[in-house]
């Protein structure tokens, strides 16, 4: 990917978010966005 290009993960549940934060952790340049669905979603 190149810089300013931006990865999606859909879902947090399962690999989901070892899977977001392994990209950000090779790729820093990429833009890394999660969509959750949850009635009271908390940012960590």
């Amino acid at each position: 990917m190149n810089k300013g290009d931006t990865l999606v993960v859909v879902g947090c549940s399962g690999a989901g978010g070892p899977a977001a934060l392994m990209a950000k952790k090779l790729m820093p340049e990429v833009e890394v966005i999660v969509i959750r669905k949850e009635p009271h979603f908390i940012v960590r």
